[in-house]
C-alpha cells in the first residue's frame, strides 16, 4: 500500500513539472497534488472494504496490531528501515508539494527527478531524460516550453510597459478637440529651443526692445557649449557629475507639457535613455492636486496596474520622475511628515517627500514650471541643473507649420501667411502661436474661405493667444487679466519699461503674481555680489494688445482721447492705438464672450477723429496699419480722403507693410504720389503692390534680389499707366539678382529713360524697351556690359522710332559690337534729328569702321558727343577722327557745337573714357588725349 502512495507522489510530481510555464509552479502543483491527496484520502476513510480490512488490521486484529507495533517501536533494525523509507525515499505528497512551491524572490525551487528519488535544490526546474522521453511521447513530439526566469519576467513587464506609454503618449487632442479626435504625436511635436544657462539681464531688455525674438534665437544658438537637446538634459557636466534634479523653465504655451511628453514617448519608442532608466513615470502638478490621502505606491499603481512595484522600487537609480507644471502646485512645501513610499498620508506629504529626496533619493528628477514659481521652487528642493525652454526658432516654425497641414501647398500658403506679418512671425516661437494660426487657416481651408479671412490682422493672432491662454493655461478670464494687467502693460509702454520688480507689480495688480503668470515670463540675473529678478511679458506685442484692451474697456472717454493725442507726439505708443483700432473690428469683438468687454461704439468717433488729425503728420505707414486692422472699407475710404501723398522715409518696408499699402490704395481708388525710394524692396514685396502700381500717379521705388518675371510683371504694370510722364528705370544684373530702381516723377527728373547694366538677355531687354519707351517720356537708353547682336541694333532702332519723344542720348558700352553692325547703327541712327550723345566705348570697332563713322558725324547735324575709347582704332585711324573734329569746326560748327571725339587705345593712357554719366548728360566737349 505505502509503495502505491509512494509512486503516486512521484508521477503526481511528474505531471505537474509538465504545466509548469504555463501557470504559477507552485499553483499548478497544488492543483496536480489535490486529486491524488483526495484520491488517498478517500482510500482512508472511503472506500469501505479497504477502510475496514485497514481498520481491522489496525485495531481490531490485536496480534497483527501488536506485531506491526513492535515492528515500528521495538524492533530497531525494521524502525531505521522503515524510517528511512518513509522520509528519505517516500514522502508523503504533502511534504513533497510543500517542497516544491518555496518561493525564493519570485523564483520557484523546484526537485530534480532522477531514480525515483527527490532532491531539494535551490534552481530553475531541469527535467529528466525519462520525463522528456515521457512527454515527447505524451504531446506529440513537441519541444518542451521555455521556463520563465527572473531577468526574462523583468523585461516582459518593462516591454508591456512600455508598450501602454507609447500608446498613450502616441496620440494627443489639440485645445479644439471634439470627442474621439486624436493627432499623432509626432505630427505635432517639433524641437524645442533650449538653453542651459539663465540670459542675461542685458541680452533680454534688447531682445525685448527689438521684437526680434527670431533673431535673438540665432545668436543664442551659436553658443553651441549652451543649447542642449532633450536627450541631453542629464548628461554630466564639465566636472563629470550627472545632476539628478533638473528644472526646466519657460512661460505659458512655450511646449513644457510637451517635451514631457515627448521623453515618455521617446523612452517608450526606445529612441533615449534605454541605458540610464528602466522606468520613467510622468505626474502632473494639476492633477496630483485633486488627489487625497495616498502613497508613492498608489499613484504608480494608478498608472499602470500590473507593475511590480517592490521589485522596480528596489532600484531607484534606475527611475526618472517626469513632474509637470509646479506652478500649479496649490501645497506648501513645507508638508514633509515622516513616512516612506509605502505610506499613505496627504497627497502634498508624499508628493513634496519625493521632491525633497526623502523618498527613493536615488531616483532623478525632471520638473517643469512656468518662472515666477521657480523661486519657491528653488527654496526647498535642490536644483542641480537649470535650463531654459525658449520655444521655436525660425527653422522650427517653418518645420511646425509643414508637419501640421496635409499638403505641401497648404502648409506653404500658412507660412507665407506667418512671414508676411512681422509681429505674428516673431511671436510664433511660442508654439500656441503657431497653433493658433495654423488651425485657423485650416478651417479656412476646409470651409473653402478666403486664406485669411479669419486672421487677417494681428489684433485677431494676439486676441485667440490671449483667449487661448485664459482657457487652459491659468484660472482667469480675459476680463480678469485686462483689469489686472493692463494698467501695468500701459504704464510699461509709455514709459518704455519692459522688465518689473516683483514688488512693482504686485503693487500695480493687486493680487500675487501667480496668478497671473499665464502672460508674463521671469527672469533671474547676478546683481553685484546676490542674485535679482524681474518680470516681463511674452512678448512686447502681448504688452501692447493687453494696454489696448484696457483702454478700450477701463478708461474713461477723456482718458482715451489723451492717449491718443499722446501717441501723435510719443510714437511708442502708435502700437497701442493700432491694436485699439483692431479691437474695434467687427470681428473681434465676436471673439470674446463677454460682450460688454469692450465698448466699441463710443471708440469708433473717437478713432474716426484721431485719424484726421494724425494724417497731417509723417506717420504715414503707422496710419495705414491703423486702418487696416479695423477691417472697415468705408471707414478706411472716408480716413484716406485726405491721404493722397504716400511717403515713406523711415527705411525698411516689409511684406506686410505692402499688404497694408495696397489694401489702403484699394479703398481710396488711386493715389498722387507713392514713393518708397528710400526703402529697399525684395521680391515679394514687390508682388505684392504689383497691382496697384497703375493707381500711383507718381512712383518711387527700389528693389532688389529681384527674378527676372518679377521685373517683366513690374514693367507690364507700369505699361497700363494711364499717365504720360516722365520715367527713370534702371535694372542691373547682380549676383544675387536683378536690382531696380524706379522713379515715374512728372518734370522733376534730371535723367529720363531706360538703363541696363550686366549680362542681361537681348530678348529681355527689348521686351522691357518695347513696354516703357511708347508709354513715357523716355530721352535716353543706356545698354552697358551686356553681348548683342545685329538683330538687336535693329530691333532697338525700330522700337526707338515708336517713342514720341525725341531720343537725345543712346549708350551702348562694352555690348561686344563690331564693324559688322556700324552699317546697321548708322542707317538706324539717321533718322534721329535730335541724338546729341553717342557712347559706344570699350566694343571692337577698328579701322574698317572708320568711314561708317565719319559719315554718321557728318549726316547727324544734332550729334555734339560720340565715345570711341577702348576700341581697336590704330594711331592712324584716331589721329583722322580727330582731324574730323576740327574740319566740322571749319565748316560751320561751332566749337561749342562740335562734335567732341573720345578716343583712347584700348588699354592706352590718359584720358575721359566717355563711359555712362550717372546724370545722362554728355559735355559738348571731351578730352581727345590717347
Amino acid at each position: 500500500m505505502e509503495d502505491k502512495e509512494e509512486n503516486e507522489d512521484i508521477n503526481v510530481a511528474k505531471d505537474a513539472f509538465d504545466g509548469i510555464g504555463k501557470k504559477d509552479g507552485a499553483e499548478r502543483l497544488l492543483e496536480k497534488a489535490e486529486p491524488a491527496r483526495d484520491k488517498r484520502k478517500k482510500s482512508d476513510h472511503d472506500d469501505e472494504p479497504a477502510r475496514d480490512k485497514r481498520k481491522k488490521s489496525d485495531h481490531d486484529d490485536e496480534p497483527a496490531r501488536d506485531k506491526r507495533k513492535k515492528s515500528d517501536h521495538d524492533d530497531e533494525p525494521a524502525r531505521d528501515k522503515r524510517k528511512k523509507s518513509d522520509h528519505d525515499d517516500k514522502p508523503d505528497s504533502r511534504r513533497l508539494i510543500s517542497s516544491l512551491t518555496a518561493e525564493t524572490g519570485g523564483i520557484i525551487v523546484a526537485p530534480i527527478i532522477q531514480a525515483n528519488s527527490v532532491n531539494n535544490v535551490n534552481n530553475y526546474i531541469n527535467i529528466s531524460p525519462a520525463r522528456d522521453e515521457r512527454k515527447k511521447s505524451d504531446h506529440d513530439d513537441e519541444p518542451a516550453p521555455e521556463e520563465p526566469d527572473s531577468n526574462k519576467r523583468k523585461i516582459v513587464c518593462q516591454q508591456n510597459y512600455k508598450k501602454d506609454v507609447e500608446k498613450k503618449y502616441g496620440k494627443m487632442k489639440d485645445y479644439n478637440s471634439l470627442t474621439g479626435e486624436w493627432v499623432d504625436f509626432n505630427r505635432r511635436y517639433t524641437k524645442l529651443f533650449i538653453l542651459r544657462r539663465h540670459p542675461k539681464l542685458k541680452e533680454r531688455e534688447d531682445e525685448l526692445k527689438s521684437r526680434g525674438h527670431l533673431e535673438w534665437r540665432k545668436k543664442y544658438k551659436s553658443d553651441e557649449a549652451m543649447c542642449i537637446q532633450v536627450e541631453d538634459v542629464f548628461a554630466s557636466d564639465e566636472n563629470g557629475e550627472i545632476p539628478s534634479t533638473v528644472v526646466l523653465q519657460g512661460p505659458a504655451g512655450i511646449g513644457k507639457t510637451f517635451t514631457v511628453n515627448k521623453i515618455m514617448f521617446d523612452w517608450a519608442s526606445k529612441n533615449i535613455f534605454q541605458d540610464k532608466f528602466d522606468y520613467v513615470f510622468h505626474f502632473s502638478f494639476r492633477e496630483l492636486n485633486t488627489k487625497g490621502d495616498v502613497s508613492l505606491i498608489e499613484l504608480l499603481s494608478d498608472q499602470y496596474s500590473d507593475l511590480n512595484l517592490k521589485e522596480i522600487l528596489a532600484c531607484p537609480e534606475k527611475l526618472l520622475f517626469l513632474m509637470d507644471g509646479f506652478d500649479e502646485w496649490k501645497f506648501s512645501l513645507d508638508q514633509d511628515e515622516g513616512g516612506d513610499e509605502h505610506t499613505k498620508q496627504p497627497v502634498a506629504i508624499t508628493v513634496n517627500r519625493l521632491l525633497k529626496r526623502k523618498i527613493l533619493s536615488k531616483s532623478t528628477l525632471l520638473i517643469t514650471t512656468r518662472p515666477s514659481s521657480l523661486e519657491t521652487l528653488e527654496k526647498s528642493v535642490t536644483l542641480q541643473r537649470f535650463a531654459d525652454l525658449l520655444g521655436f526658432s525660425e527653422d522650427e516654425i517653418e518645420e511646425y507649420v509643414s508637419k501640421y497641414f496635409q499638403t505641401k501647398e497648404q502648409a506653404d500658403q500658412a507660412l507665407n501667411y506667418i512671414k508676411e506679418n512681422e509681429s505674428v512671425f516673431t511671436l510664433c516661437f511660442v508654439p500656441v502661436v503657431c497653433w493658433i494660426v495654423c488651425e485657423v487657416i485650416k478651417q479656412s481651408i476646409v470651409c473653402g474661405e478666403e486664406l485669411n479671412r479669419n486672421l487677417k490682422t494681428a489684433t485677431q493672432v494676439f486676441v485667440h493667444f490671449v483667449i487661448t491662454l485664459c482657457k487652459h493655461h491659468g484660472n482667469n478670464s480675459p476680463s480678469d487679466i485686462i483689469h489686472k494687467l493692463g494698467p501695468l502693460a500701459l504704464g510699461g509702454v509709455r514709459k518704455q519699461q519692459f522688465l518689473f520688480q516683483k514688488e512693482e507689480l504686485e503693487k500695480l495688480i493687486s493680487s500675487p503674481v501667480q496668478d497671473v503668470s499665464a502672460f508674463l515670463n521671469k527672469i533671474q540675473f547676478k546683481q553685484g555680489l546676490s542674485c535679482g529678478s524681474a518680470y516681463h511679458f511674452l512678448h512686447l506685442s502681448i504688452q501692447e494688445v493687453l494696454a489696448a484692451m484696457f483702454c478700450v474697456s477701463g478708461m474713461s472717454d477723456e482718458e482715451i482721447n489723451t492717449l491718443l493725442n499722446d501717441s501723435l507726439h510719443n510714437r511708442c505708443l502708435l502700437n497701442v492705438v493700432q491694436f485699439m483700432f483692431g479691437l474695434a473690428n467687427k470681428n473681434i469683438q465676436a471673439l470674446i464672450s463677454d460682450s460688454n468687454l469692450l465698448h466699441i461704439p463710443e471708440l469708433r468717433p473717437q478713432l474716426e477723429n484721431w485719424i484726421k488729425e494724425a494724417s497731417r503728420g509723417v506717420y504715414s505707414l503707422e496710419l495705414l496699419h491703423c486702418l487696416f486692422e479695423i477691417q472697415d472699407e468705408e471707414f478706411a475710404k472716408k480716413a484716406m480722403a485726405d491721404m493722397n501723398n504716400l511717403w515713406f522715409f523711415h527705411g525698411c518696408v516689409n511684406k506686410n507693410d505692402c499688404t497694408v499699402i495696397k489694401y489702403c490704395i484699394e479703398q481710396r481708388g488711386e493715389v498722387e504720389w507713392l514713393d518708397l525710394g528710400l526703402s529697399h524692396l525684395g521680391e515679394e514685396e514687390v508682388k505684392v503692390l504689383l497691382e496697384v502700381l497703375p493707381k500711383c500717379q507718381k512712383l518711387g521705388i527700389y528693389s532688389s534680389d529681384l527674378k527676372k518675371d518679377t521685373v517683366m510683371n513690374f514693367c507690364q504694370m507700369l505699361s497700363t499707366h494711364p499717365c504720360r510722364v516722365s520715367l527713370d528705370l534702371d535694372i542691373k544684373m547682380t549676383k544675387e539678382g536683378l536690382t531696380l530702381c524706379c522713379s515715374t516723377y512728372d518734370g522733376m527728373l534730371d535723367k529720363k529713360g531706360l538703363s541696363f547694366e550686366g549680362d542681361l538677355p537681348e530678348d529681355f531687354i527689348l521686351n522691357i524697351c518695347t513696354l516703357i519707351i511708347p508709354k513715357y517720356i523716355c530721352e535716353g537708353v543706356s545698354v552697358c556690359n551686356c553681348h548683342l547682336t545685329s538683330n538687336f541694333i535693329e530691333k532697338l532702332c525700330g522700337v526707338l522710332k515708336m517713342s514720341t519723344t525725341d531720343l537725345q542720348s543712346l549708350e551702348l558700352i562694352d555690348a561686344h559690337l563690331t564693324d559688322s553692325l556700324v552699317e546697321s547703327l548708322s542707317s538706324g541712327l539717321d533718322a534721329f534729328s535730335s541724338l546729341e550723345s553717342l557712347d559706344l566705348s570699350s566694343n571692337s570697332f577698328t579701322d574698317s569702321s572708320v568711314p561708317s563713322f565719319t559719315r554718321l558725324i557728318q549726316t547727324c547735324s544734332s550729334l555734339k558727343g560720340i565715345g570711341l575709347s577702348r576700341n581697336r582704332f590704330s594711331l592712324e585711324r584716331m589721329r583722322k577722327l580727330e582731324s574730323l573734329q576740327e574740319e566740322l569746326k571749319r565748316s560751320g560748327r561751332e566749337c561749342e557745337d562740335a562734335v567732341a571725339i573720345s578716343l583712347v587705345r584700348r588699354g592706352g593712357g590718359a584720358g575721359v573714357s566717355g563711359g555712362r554719366s550717372l546724370h545722362w548728360s554728355v559735355p559738348e566737349t571731351l578730352d581727345l588725349s590717347l
